[in-house]
Formats: C-alpha cells, sequence, structure tokens
C-alpha cells in the first residue's frame, strides 16, 4: 500500500486555491441600470453602466429573490451587482438596489490647498 497523506494534503491545497480563484473571476460593479428586457425563456436581462462602460447580468427565473427585485428595479436606479462570467452572458449571483445612489464627485488631497493665516 501506498501511503497517501501527502496527495490528500495536496488536494486540499488545490481545492482551497481553486474556491479563490473562482471568487476573484466575479465581476463585482456598483453603477446605474440603464436597461432592462427579458430573454426568450424569461429571465430578465440587466443592463449597468459604471464610468462610461455597460456591462450585462443575466437574472435567471430559479433565483427567486432575485428574479422578484431585478422585476421591482426602475431604470436610473443604483444598484450594486455580482456575476459569474459564463459562456455569453454573465449570471447574477448578487443583487442590491443602493438607496443613496452613487457620488459623482471625486476626492481631491487636500494638500493642494493653501491654509491662510489669520494675523
Amino acid at each position: 500500500m501506498i501511503d497517501t497523506t501527502l496527495i490528500d494534503a495536496l488536494k486540499v491545497l488545490a481545492d482551497k486555491e481553486k474556491n479563490i480563484k473562482k471568487y476573484k473571476r466575479r465581476l463585482r460593479i456598483k453603477g446605474k441600470l440603464i436597461a432592462k428586457g427579458e430573454t426568450k425563456k424569461g429571465n430578465i436581462t440587466l443592463k449597468v453602466e459604471k464610468e462610461d462602460e455597460d456591462y450585462s447580468f443575466t437574472v435567471i427565473k430559479s433565483h427567486k429573490e432575485r428574479f422578484a427585485l431585478a422585476e421591482k428595479l426602475q431604470i436610473g436606479r443604483s444598484v450594486s451587482i455580482e456575476g459569474i462570467p459564463k459562456f455569453r452572458m454573465t449570471i447574477c449571483t448578487r443583487l442590491k438596489a443602493l438607496d443613496r445612489g452613487l457620488m459623482k464627485g471625486k476626492q481631491i488631497k487636500l494638500e493642494s490647498f493653501e491654509i491662510s493665516e489669520i494675523a
């Protein structure tokens, strides 16, 4: 018999690395909903704009809570969305409507401003 303890340990490490890579591949976007549509099979497609780039996501009917939220969303609403890229589409795995909306301003460093002394 061959001792398989080393092989078992390597298999556990490989599984952990595979899980980490799976989560890194996911698209995570905060943006505005610019279009909503429906596929032939009744799934919902959402088009989200972030900084002049458009991303398309598909919300599948079997994901009941996400599907219900996607139906209620209005165009122009700010959303946070996460998805897994699959063959020809990105399947939505997390969908959240943002209450406050996205910040439109840009941060600037305070070092560029001069502090005037009162004399």
